[in-house]
């Protein structure tokens, strides 16, 4: 026999051994039937119970843990959830809407609860797995009400807390303890919390969520202007923008967290705390508004307050609910006044008005600035100095030159813009035809970019 014969023969053998193992591995391993357990959901007096479904894959452990995570959501699907009339999730219902928000809540923490339940059995297929969990209702039981006494436990301290720093004014600490009171029964918003409390019975849900609505509600704050009035272009300085934070029997609150904002636009340094009489200052390093008024409103800062109690989104989405305490002040905003002092020269002949002035004057009241004479009225001085000269002729033209300048300045002497005009010409059969000519040309600059330049400057600087 030749080797290769012998070669094919024997692999030939160990195929067909393979084969038998595999053969008999399979009939061993998928032999037993299908349990009733799968085929129709089990009813077990005393037991909650999950069944869980997973589609096999070549990760053994991945299929058998996505199954046992059905298995535990089904069982908690089991345990069903009322909502006691005696529940803080009641009053969230009555009075914020909340249950949409904490529907999910209640589906994680059915499952998060889930302990002690034991495998009552498991089967598998070639292609599919199956487990089957249960868990004792009176074990079940017995487990939710010690976690529910540790939280009373421990909502119950913070509440003290609370109670106490309401007592001395502390409102910002006392938001603090009322929501990481609320936050340690926060799995428990569904059921009736009885518990005695400073001397009485409470329902520990519903007294943590009227002490926190009457703590913000009781909150005031109150502008020391109603409203002021500014300029375009001008800073508001702190000192017109006060606020003072008020509490219980209008005690000042020391540092409250408070957030500005103002109609306009968004301002830096936004958020301040009040300071030991309870005040807190704002201020807008430049008014730019076109508008006839602008609003700048401060409101309680509980996003400030929240972050500082809890991270829970659950706790944040209700807090955001209850609303904020706010003051509002109108900003009225007055026009910038100008005086012009021009001096337009053409041909050596003074312009009276010029053409650059009217053309100022014109870009002026376009935008809303108002001109006065008189300069101790003014807010800007603006000096426009222009002349043209002749500077040759061309054959039968004659050739003229507009050079001069334009200034703005603050009644105090400092100079915010300054333009130099060079070189506008114009020709014409006449000397002062050509000078007009020229300062036609400066005086459209003026309406297309100088005037917009100013504006500008006045209301960025």
């Amino acid at each position: 026999m030749s080797l290769h014969i012998i070669r094919f023969c024997g692999f030939l053998l160990t195929a067909l051994l393979l084969q038998s193992c595999s053969s008999g591995h399979n009939i061993q391993e998928y032999s037993s039937p299908m349990p009733d357990w799968v085929r129709s959901r089990p009813v077990a007096p005393g037991y909650y119970t999950g069944i869980g479904w997973s589609q096999k894959t070549r990760n053994v452990h991945q299929y058998q843990q996505t199954a046992k995570q059905n298995a535990l959501a089904d069982m908690a699907s089991e345990i069903s959830v009322s909502i006691s009339s005696n529940s803080v999730l009641h009053a969230f219902e009555s009075n914020l809407g909340f249950r949409e928000d904490f529907s999910s809540t209640i589906q994680a923490r059915a499952q998060e609860d889930l302990e002690g339940f034991e495998i009552a059995d498991t089967w598998e297929d070639r292609d599919n797995y199956w487990v089957y969990y249960r868990l004792s209702a009176a074990r079940h039981r017995e487990i939710i009400e010690k976690r529910k006494t540790d939280a009373t436990i421990l909502s119950s301290a913070h509440l003290e807390s609370a109670v106490r720093s309401r007592e001395e004014g502390q409102v910002y600490n006392t938001i603090i303890h009322l929501v990481q009171s609320m936050e340690a029964i926060k799995n428990y918003f569904d059921d009736p919390l009885p518990a005695e409390f400073m001397g009485r019975e409470i329902q520990l849900g519903n007294e943590i969520f009227n002490q926190l609505s009457s703590t913000i509600s009781a909150i005031d704050i109150t502008p020391e202007q109603q409203s002021i009035s500014v300029r375009t272009g001008q800073e508001v300085p702190a000192s017109l923008l006060r606020f003072t934070v008020s509490g219980n029997n209008g005690r000042p609150v020391a540092d409250f967290p408070l957030v500005a904002g103002y109609s306009e636009r968004p301002i830096r340094n936004n958020r301040a705390r009040t300071g030991r009489d309870g005040t807190a200052g704002f201020g807008i390093d430049v008014v730019r508004s076109s508008g006839n008024f602008e609003t700048f409103t401060i409101k309680a800062d509980m996003e400030t307050i929240i972050s500082g109690a809890t991270s829970d989104p659950v706790i944040r989405r209700l807090l955001g609910r209850l609303g904020s305490p706010e003051a509002v002040v109108r900003i009225n905003i007055q026009r910038p006044v100008f005086t012009l002092i021009t001096k337009e020269e053409n041909m050596g002949v003074e312009l009276s008005p010029g053409s650059i002035e009217e053309s100022f004057r014109k870009s002026a009241a376009a935008t809303g600035y108002l001109i006065e004479e008189a300069k101790s009225k003014a807010d800007y001085i603006v000096r426009i100095t222009a002349e043209t000269k002749k500077t040759g002729e061309a054959g039968t033209y004659i050739n003229a030159l507009l050079n001069g300048s334009i200034i703005v300045e603050l009644p105090g002497g400092n100079t915010i813009y300054h333009r130099r005009l060079e070189n506008f010409r114009g020709s014409h059969f006449e000397p002062v035809r050509a000078g007009e000519e020229a300062f036609r040309h400066a005086a459209r600059r003026m309406e297309s970019s100088w005037f917009r330049e100013i504006d500008e400057i006045i209301k960025r600087r």
